[in-house]
Formats: structure tokens, sequence, C-alpha cells
């Protein structure tokens, strides 16, 4: 994650999530499909909300500014991942269940 006393920025997140709260659409998004908003890996993601903007709405006529987003750092993913690894290497007995 970001360094004590550093804002965030994009390089630090494995995805992001966009919410309309206009349209209600939902997208997420890797840092590297952000380049069309004119986003790099340096880019504060405060930056991000004026930039993003929503694209089903802007085809409509709409503003499409109204928009919603959180990051999905690249800590907690590595973090679900192990969990996910550790969980799925147990081994759980079936009741009732006999081997012959």
């Amino acid at each position: 994650m970001a360094l004590r006393g550093r804002e965030p920025v994009i390089a630090h997140v494995a995805s992001i999530s966009v919410e309309c709260a206009d349209c209600g659409r939902n997208r997420w998004w890797r840092p590297d499909q952000l380049k069309r908003f004119g986003v790099t890996g340096n880019t504060p993601l405060a930056a991000l909300s004026g930039r993003i903007v929503c694209s089903a709405c802007r085809a409509e006529g709409l503003p499409g500014a109204t928009v919603t987003i959180q990051a999905a750092f690249i800590d907690e993913r590595q973090r679900v991942r192990s969990e996910a690894q550790m969980l799925s290497k147990r081994e759980v007995p079936l009741e009732g269940s006999r081997r012959a």
C-alpha cells in the first residue's frame, strides 16, 4: 500500500470499481485499462473522480460524472489469494463416508 505520509497512487491498486449513481452500471477496471482517461501509475487515487465518467450515460447524452470509485489494493488481493489457498489445502472428512 502507500507509504506513510504519501497519497496512494494507481500503481498500488490491483483494480478499480467504478459505479455510476445515475444508471447503476458497475465495472471493474485494471490500472492499465485507465490509460484512455489519462491515468498513469503515478496518478493519485483522489484525482480519479474528476477523470472517470460513465460511458453508458455519455452515450445517452447525460453527464455521467456521478461515479463512485473504490480501489482494491494489491496487498488485499494477495491476502485473499493466500487465504483461499490455505482453505483449499484443508482436508474436510465427510461424515458417514468410508473407503473400501
